[in-house]
Order: C-alpha cells, then structure tokens, then sequence
C-alpha cells in the first residue's frame, strides 16, 4: 500500500537525517545540496564516485544519493562497494530514461530508490523520509530484539523454541548448559532436542528409545511436567541425567514453533524457600517479624485453651539504646541488636519462637511454659547479657513476662506482657516484672 507523507511530515521525518549527495554535475549538486541544508541535519557533497566513498567511509552518512553516469567511478560501483561496508544504508539512484543498462544493475546493486532526472527536490525529499522510517522502524525492531535476547540470556530458566523438530532458538543458559557455542553446534551434537529430555510419567513406556515429546504434550493437554535432560558425560557417549526439571510450553497460533521454559526444580524451590522467608523474618536480626510472631501466637492460644498447655511470652528491650546510636552510630546499634538477637536464639529451646518486635524492642513465645519457668528463663537471659561483652559494649535489658489467662484476647495478653517491660524500664532497668 502506497503510504502518502504530507510536506510537514516529510521534513519531521528527515530533519535528523546525515545526507550524502554525489552528482558529478556542479549546478545540479549546488541546487540538491542547497535545498536539502534546510531539511536534513547535515549534507555531505561530492563529485564523483571515488571521492563519495570516502567520504561515506568517514562520515557513515544515513542515506546516500548519487547519480550513475560519474567519472573516476560510477555510481552503481560506489552503492556496491558501500553495501558491503554497511548493508542497511539507504541508497537512491537519480538516473534518465536513457539509463536503462545501468537502471538493471542498480536493481542487482540492492538499490533502495530511484529518482528520475530531471529531479523534482521535493519528490526527492518524500523518497529520502520514506527510506527514513523504513530505517527507523528496523532500527526499533532491532533494538527490541536486543532487549528481547539480552532479557532471554539473563534468565537462568532454559529458554528454548523447536520448529520442525529442529532447535531454532536457544538462550545462552541453555547452550551453556549444554556445552554448546551455537545452534549449529547444537544440531550437530544432538539430532533433535528432545533426545536430551527425559519424561517422568506413569503412562509413558520407559522401555521405548525415544519418545516424541510434541506428541506426548499435545496428547496430555499438561501445562507442566517434570523432565530431566540426558547429556553426554564424555566423548564414549555415555548419558548422565541431569536433575529434574519442569518443563512449560506453549504452541503459537498457526505455526510449528513451539516455546519451551525448563526451571531447575532445586533452584526453584530454594528461591521459593528463601523468597518464604524474606516475608516472615526480620532483615536486620535474622528473627522472625511481628506479623509471623502474630499468626504463630495465635496459633498457640487456641491451640492451649484446647490442649490445657500453658502459653507464656517474655518482653524485653534495651535499656538506653537511644544513648548507643547517639555515641557510637547506627551501624554499631544494628551490631548490637544482632548479636544480642543470636546471643538470646542460643538460649532458648527450638520450639519457642524469638521475633523483633519492633526497634530495639523483642518478644519470645514460650508454649508448655508456665509463668515460674518463664520468669526464671527471662532472669537467666538478663543475667546473660549483662555478663556479655556485645560488640565491644556493655548493655543490660529490661524484662517484663505473663503467661495467657484464660478469657484473655490476644492483644491484650500482648498489651499486657509488653506493660510489664515498661514497669521494669521505669523501675530502674536491668530487672523482670511479672
């Protein structure tokens, strides 16, 4: 379809434009030159073929116009000769109707456009802005597919696509998985890709050699399954599996490319543990937060007003921590609360539960701990800490303890766990209330 450009949209188009006239004809150079100075970002004149390819090697102008019949070298040698220097460059010919022999070269010679003599500036413009956004729009394409590839080799999943049971893509995770430089190396190694998968189901023969894995996933209709990859272990070609796999597909639409994305499952689920974790610890200690203290507490209540089991919670902060960070800096405070935070982990049974309550300020659940035991722990911890040396510091802490009375909310056994802390800041610090 023949797409028309309006005067304006002519010159938007082609005002950031490098230009490269060669037109042995002075007059005719002069008056090109002249009216396209006031279009375009720059124009490069030269007069004859010789003296446009080198400035054309200088300069890398972004489209080219040149006439055929010029001394020294025509125009139709020049365009070759600048095609294999840089492909994509935009090449129109001005030629006459007797021009017809060297019209048929310029066509072999991968001419972009052709403007016949005498030449109309303005045609010549609206040719020069389409070649532009031909440019533009390639340009676009091949950034995005840089990005696209860039995005793909950055992904640690094995990114692949089989067309025609051949490998016709594959991000650089898997071909270095493989061992693999290239595609072609790939093919040359292995027949097909799906030699090297291996699927795991109950209704698939074992016994057979190889099975058709785009049969096998358009049979069973699944959005996931589990594979392993055989690769040649060493040069007698014997096969080592690989781990395990899961394997996601999808078809495009009237194609026979399918997409292809294998996440090892060990990786998988060890970000998925780590990821777990991030949201119910607390970055800076490595305890747990106040929202998982909360769930598990709750837990735990309804869990000892079923079983009969006591439930105790042990309050305690640092005395004067505000004079810490004002003496020594953040970074020592936040030494501190870690190392007291593993100091008070190393001292506490594995079913208890320690959490950072906020600040300077933490909690520690305690179920099947009645309140006796739970005050003579929370005299043990103190005891502790004033006898450690932490981060070159000495520091004490306050302790408020309760146990859960039966009838009680949960924010008030909080509420009231966490007042007696403040009663033993305000009864001198370095003490337990309860």
């Amino acid at each position: 379809m023949r797409v028309e450009l309006t005067d304006d949209e002519v010159e938007d188009i082609i005002k950031d434009t490098v230009l490269l006239c060669v037109e042995d004809d002075k007059d005719i150079n002069r008056l090109l030159s002249t009216f396209l100075r006031k279009r375009v970002k720059k124009v490069f004149s030269a007069f004859d073929g010789q003296e446009g390819l080198d400035i054309f090697k200088e300069q890398n102008p972004d489209i080219v116009v040149t006439d055929i019949r010029m001394p020294n070298m025509d125009g139709i040698r020049m365009a070759r000769q600048m095609k294999e220097i840089r492909q994509d460059i935009k090449i129109i010919v001005t030629t006459a109707f007797n021009d017809e022999e060297f019209f048929i070269k310029a066509i072999d010679a991968n001419i972009d456009g052709f403007i016949k003599k005498p030449i109309d500036p303005h045609k010549l413009a609206e040719t020069m802005a389409k070649l532009a956004l031909v440019s533009l729009q390639k340009r676009e394409i091949d950034e995005k597919s840089k990005l696209i590839s860039f995005i793909l080799n950055s992904l640690p999943n094995f990114i692949f696509t089989v067309r025609k049971k051949r490998l016709e893509f594959a991000n650089s995770t898997f071909l270095n998985f493989l061992s693999c430089a290239s595609i072609k190396e790939f093919n040359c190694k292995y027949k097909y890709p799906e030699d090297i998968l291996s699927v795991k189901s109950m209704d698939y023969d074992t016994s057979s050699e190889v099975m058709n894995l785009i049969s096998y996933l358009n049979e069973h209709k699944e959005d996931e399954i589990i594979v392993s990859i055989n690769i040649s272990k060493n040069n007698s070609g014997d096969d080592a599996l690989s781990g395990a796999y899961i394997l996601k597909y999808d078809h495009l639409p009237e194609s026979e490319t399918y997409l292809f994305s294998l996440t090892d499952v060990e990786n998988y689920e060890n970000k998925r543990k780590e990821l777990e974790l991030a949201t119910i610890t607390d970055g800076l200690t490595g305890l747990y937060n106040k929202r998982y203290f909360n769930k598990i507490l709750s837990t735990h209540i309804t869990d000892g007003r079923r079983y009969g089991y006591p439930v105790s919670l042990i309050f305690f902060d640092i005395d004067h921590f505000k004079a810490v960070n004002d003496k020594y800096g953040h970074l020592s405070g936040d030494c501190v609360l870690k190392d007291l935070a593993k100091l008070v982990s190393c001292q506490i049974r594995d079913q208890d539960v320690s959490a950072r309550w906020g600040g300077e300020e933490f909690v520690i659940l305690m179920p099947h701990i009645n309140l006796d035991v739970a005050v003579k722990i929370a005299q043990r911890l103190r005891m502790s800490i004033e006898g450690q040396t932490i981060c070159d510091m000495q520091i004490t802490s306050s302790f408020g303890v309760a146990t859960y009375t039966d009838g009680e909310t949960e924010e008030d056994f909080l509420n009231r766990a966490d007042a007696l802390l403040y009663e033993a800041k305000r009864s001198g610090r370095n003490t337990v209330c309860f």
